[in-house]
This record gives C-alpha cells, sequence and structure tokens, in this order.
C-alpha cells in the first residue's frame, strides 16, 4: 500500500521515467553531447585528470583557482602533478580579475574558473584575459550542465571542460570531458558492474521515498542488504562518483553503458525549462524571508539548486529533512592549501549556504511544500 508520507529528494531519482517513459535521442542535440569529440568517464573529476594531459602545460607549472571551490578538484589537481594559486572571488562569486593579475608570474600556465549553482562567469571577459596572457582555460561546468551564458554554452569557451552529468540526471554516475586538444591517452574501462548496482540501487530508494512508496524502500533495502551478502560484495569496495573525498580508485573508468543508455530517456530542453520554472516558483516564495544569493535566473541559466542563506546550516537542515524536505550542505571548509586570508572571504558561503532543490522531477505542489517546511523551520528557530 502506497504510504501517505514521501520525501522531496534533493536530486532527480529517475520517478518521471516509472510515470511516462519517453525514448529519443535528444540529448544528442544538447552541449556538450553535440560536440564533435567528447569523452565520458566515470565523475567530473575523472573528467578533469585525464583531460589535463591534452593540455600540454608545462610540468609542475601552476594553475590559478578559486578560493570558493569543494576540494576535490584542488586534489585532483595536485594528483596531476601541478601547483595551485588560490584567486579571489567577489560576493557574488565571480572571478576577481584585478586579483588575478596580482598572481601572475612566469609559473602561471592555466586558470580554472568555477560555474557555481549553474550561474555563469563572465565568458568574454575571461576568454580576453586567458588570450591576452596566454593561458590555458579549464571550465568546470560540474554544476552546470546544459546552462549558457545569454546563447553560450558554459563549456564551449574553456580548452578544457569537465562536467558531473549525475549531478544534473538521474544517472548512477557519470562524468563528460570536452578538450580542444584530443581525447584521453589511454581508454577508460567502464565502470565496475557492482558498484554500478549499488548507485543504481541508491537511485531506485530515493526514487522510491520521493514517489510515497516508503514500505516498498525498506523492504527494497532490505533486499539489498542481503544480495550484498550473498554476492559477499564490501560496501567499502563500491566506488561512488559524489563527495569531497579523494579516491584515486575511480581514475581508470569511464560511464558503464547502463548510464549511457538512461540518457534516451532525458529530455534536455524539459530538464532546463523545469528546473527554471521551479527555481522562480521556489525564489519569489523565499526571497521576502531569508537571503536568496541569486535573485534572478539570467537568460539561458540552467540552475543546479537554490541556494539560500541560513543562520545554523546543521541545525536547519536537520529539520527540513524531519518535514522530509532534502537539502545540500557541501563545500563547509576550504582545501588545505587555501591562503587562511582568501578562505575567510568566503567563509560566510561555507558557514550559511546550502542548496535547495528545483529539479526537473518536483511539480508546483512539490516546489510549494519544499517552501512551506522552510519558512516553518525559519519560524521555529526565532
Amino acid at each position: 500500500m502506497k504510504a501517505v508520507d514521501s520525501v522531496v529528494s534533493v536530486s532527480p531519482t529517475g520517478a518521471q521515467f516509472w510515470r511516462l517513459p519517453s525514448w529519443s535521442a535528444k540529448w544528442r542535440e544538447y552541449f556538450p553531447f553535440s560536440a564533435r569529440s567528447g569523452t565520458w568517464t566515470f565523475s567530473g573529476r575523472v573528467a578533469l585528470y585525464h583531460g589535463l594531459p591534452s593540455l600540454k602545460l608545462p610540468d609542475h607549472s601552476t594553475i590559478l583557482v578559486p578560493a570558493y571551490h569543494q576540494g576535490v578538484e584542488i586534489d585532483t589537481l595536485l594528483a596531476a602533478g601541478y601547483q595551485v594559486r588560490y584567486y579571489r572571488v567577489d560576493e557574488r562569486l565571480l572571478v576577481d580579475f584585478e586579483d588575478l593579475e596580482r598572481r601572475l608570474d612566469h609559473t602561471v600556465s592555466a586558470l580554472y574558473v568555477i560555474h557555481y549553482f549553474g550561474f555563469p562567469q563572465p565568458l568574454r571577459p575571461i576568454q580576453r584575459f586567458c588570450e591576452a596572457y596566454r593561458l590555458r582555460l579549464v571550465e568546470d561546468c560540474a554544476l552546470s550542465l546544459f546552462s549558457r551564458d545569454n546563447e553560450t554554452w558554459l563549456g564551449s569557451i574553456g580548452d578544457l571542460a569537465l562536467f558531473s552529468v549525475y549531478k544534473s540526471l538521474p544517472l548512477p554516475h557519470g562524468g563528460f570531458l570536452l578538450s580542444k586538444h584530443g581525447s584521453p591517452a589511454a581508454p577508460l574501462r567502464p565502470a565496475p558492474s557492482p558498484s554500478t548496482c549499488a548507485q543504481a540501487l541508491d537511485l531506485l530508494h530515493r526514487g522510491l521515498q520521493a514517489s510515497g512508496w516508503m514500505g516498498l524502500e525498506r523492504s527494497l533495502a532490505r533486499v539489498s542488504r542481503w544480495v550484498t551478502r550473498l554476492s559477499h560484495w564490501e560496501r567499502s569496495q563500491t566506488i561512488t562518483s559524489g563527495g569531497a573525498g579523494w579516491d584515486p580508485r575511480l581514475l581508470g573508468y569511464g560511464a558503464s553503458s547502463w548510464s549511457r543508455w538512461l540518457m534516451r530517456l532525458v529530455d534536455p530542453e524539459r530538464v532546463v525549462a523545469r528546473r527554471r520554472r521551479n527555481f522562480a516558483q521556489l525564489a519569489a516564495h523565499l526571497r521576502a524571508h531569508l537571503c536568496v544569493p541569486f535573485r534572478e535566473l539570467p537568460p539561458g541559466t540552467c540552475p543546479l539548486f537554490l541556494p539560500v542563506m541560513v543562520p545554523d546550516k546543521p541545525r536547519f537542515q536537520q529539520e527540513l529533512e524531519r518535514l522530509g524536505v532534502q537539502s545540500v550542505n557541501v563545500w563547509d571548509t576550504s582545501h588545505p592549501t587555501c591562503p587562511p586570508e582568501l578562505a575567510g572571504e568566503v567563509a560566510d558561503w561555507r558557514r550559511h549556504c546550502f542548496e535547495l532543490p528545483v529539479h526537473q522531477e518536483l511539480r508546483a505542489e512539490d516546489i510549494d511544500r519544499v517552501a512551506t517546511a522552510v519558512l516553518t523551520v525559519l519560524r521555529d528557530q526565532k
């Protein structure tokens, strides 16, 4: 029997595939998949690692990286053998060009920019800066699939662009790599089947929760544990595509055929339209009650989440979870190599910013439920 309670998932689960599956090759018409060459990888960090050699940067040269970052991208650059030097982003998380210029020297070979939450950095000024100083440009589009700066696709300007496809679409895993200077030297193996199955089961669990089938979800969880024990597969052996931790086991893997097969169920036009509509609806509910840093959607932006600023982020997230609304609390700490003065400038973002769901599976009533839950927590915390 269908349970009364359900969970508003923070990311898509594939639940819409169960209701009205459609088969299409539309996804191949959208950037980055429409590019002449591209490589599927296990995740965005794997795409970055295998794309860097194509840039032919001097050994151990310096890459300029933003002070606001997750951390695993820094680990990836360091593991690939490069030095990093941090630069400022302003209060809107935009590149500070004056600060960039101050940090240039003969060792700097590339600029790394992050398009946060789907919102674009100023692409043309960045491109002119890199041309003026003969720098390679790396575009981190892990949070920005299907997003544009007006008519320019994010990821289309850089010498190297990386995408975390699974963050925007209901796939077990999947990254995508674009390089203007060649593909990875060595072919990547398909993701190991046990890990793919574990991640697919996790998607199914979350889809059942989101659809209100909590009892069935609990039964499936028990079956999953039974199958795991029967197959002698240890959960610690499973490689996962997300998280802030650096896991070198990922580096040899591309995406599974299962992830690529699921792409035929994706309609990018619908994804973008739904995310924009949900973002606008939720922002309209909340902007009078708490700080919404990105209050409006520029043309072409495909938002990953709605970022909001709250006083007590862990407690706020816990209370939302109790009301059946998931959220994201990431990027809490700077990488240890980031200078304290630069880390301090983005400390408020790390302490107070967390992300609310606006993904394509959510209906208008789901967004209303998210808004009601947020306002309830705000009222209770006063």
